[in-house]
């Protein structure tokens, strides 16, 4: 791929490792296998065409102020009648993703946000990624960047990470904790993902992520999301809020 548009956007973190935008790997071979874990919402083969295009954002620097246009699962492969219901609404969906580098992995972490909020109605579901991660223009700003920079930071120090949504699909505010059959199905994936992934480190952000996999066990903690009410200072005190719960330390180790 081509990673020339990427950023070289420097992680300092406690034991002087640095990583740049351009050495992380975004899905790379063993996300195929990982993926298989969203068939109960999704044919996986349509998931390996949105995931091309969004690595193609990723490392060729999207600079548009949003997403520019995003990549679209028509309703031929929607693998669930739930969705069906909701065909014309702000349909959304988050790529699960890995994140990893070029080099043994000591250990696996999760973030898991809440959903994929959209505002845009689609006759398809459109689809985006945790905190916009594909974008170049969200990885340099505000809270976007803080959460990239963190996610680089757990990388610098060999963890691979899969980010990922508790409520895998938006059709509006609220809507998957009324329907009984989607909200259960969305259950089921998170499920299968953590088994595939296994995570040693699980963080929820927000308290509907904090919801959905409360019962997971002690493995998950929870933090306020990023732009949650109530919170005072810097970005950077609520990275060291996200690092104190996984490791203990204001920095991951």
């Amino acid at each position: 791929m081509n990673n020339r548009g990427l950023l070289n956007n420097k992680i300092q973190t406690c034991n002087n490792e640095i990583l740049l935008d351009k050495d992380t790997l975004l899905n790379p071979p063993r996300w195929h296998d990982l993926i298989n874990s969203q068939s109960g919402l999704f044919r996986i083969k349509a998931l390996h065409e949105v995931s091309e295009k969004i690595c193609d954002k990723f490392y060729n620097g999207d600079k548009s102020p949003y997403y520019g246009e995003m990549p679209e699962i028509h309703p031929v492969d929607w693998q669930t009648q739930s969705l069906h219901r909701y065909a014309g609404k702000a349909l959304g969906y988050d790529l699960p993703c890995l994140i990893s580098a070029d080099r043994p992995a000591k250990g696996r972490i999760m973030l898991c946000a809440q959903d994929p909020f959209r505002k845009e109605i689609s006759v398809n579901v459109t689809v985006g990624t945790f905190f916009g991660l594909d974008s170049e223009y969200h990885r340099t700003r505000r809270h976007w960047k803080m959460i990239w920079n963190f996610i680089k930071s757990c990388v610098a120090v060999s963890y691979d990470i899969w980010v990922t949504d508790a409520i895998k699909i938006f059709a509006g505010p609220g809507v998957v904790n009324r329907d009984g059959e989607l909200r259960d199905l969305c259950v089921s994936v998170i499920k299968k993902e953590i088994e595939m992934f296994e995570p040693d480190k699980i963080l929820a952000f927000g308290r509907n992520a904090k919801y959905y996999l409360e019962s997971i066990g002690d493995r998950v903690r929870h933090v306020p999301h990023p732009v949650a009410r109530g919170q005072n200072g810097p970005l950077s005190e609520r990275a060291k809020t996200y690092s104190q719960a996984l490791f203990g330390s204001d920095t991951p180790c």
